[in-house]
């Protein structure tokens, strides 16, 4: 038996509107199921990215509760080339962007709506390839 990867992972916003226009108009990600007040899920490269309201997942009766308080953190893979770019575009929308640097190469890192900081960066930094 062997763990082939990150299949979903999730971040908490309440403000799902703000979550949407962050994820999905900004950084592109693309909305593909949605519930008004409970969640978004985005398709994220070969993965899937959630926002749960936290105050509708504390109260889940399907599923186990769930839920997170306070800042979260994601990373979401992009290309090395691209972090400038990708830094430009967070910028002119009024988010500060903050960078470090790696031994095999560096990152950005910025905060959504929400709280939750959000980490861009190359898969090289984990020593993985660019796929």
């Amino acid at each position: 038996m062997k763990i082939g990867g990150v299949l979903e992972t999730c971040l908490y916003a309440p403000d799902l509107d703000a979550a949407k226009g962050f994820y999905q108009g900004l950084l592109g990600l693309e909305l593909f199921a949605e519930q008004p007040g409970r969640h978004l899920f985005f398709r994220a490269g070969s993965g899937v990215f959630l926002v749960f309201n936290p105050e509708a997942t504390h109260q889940e009766t399907l599923l186990p509760p769930h839920g997170a308080e306070g800042s979260v953190h994601v990373c979401f893979r992009v290309p090395a080339e691209e972090l400038p770019g990708w830094a430009a575009r967070l910028e002119a929308h009024g988010y500060a962007v903050t960078w470090a640097e790696w031994k095999a190469g560096r990152s950005l890192y910025v905060y959504d709506p929400a709280g939750n900081l959000v980490e861009l960066a190359p898969a090289a930094i984990w020593g993985l390839a660019d796929s």
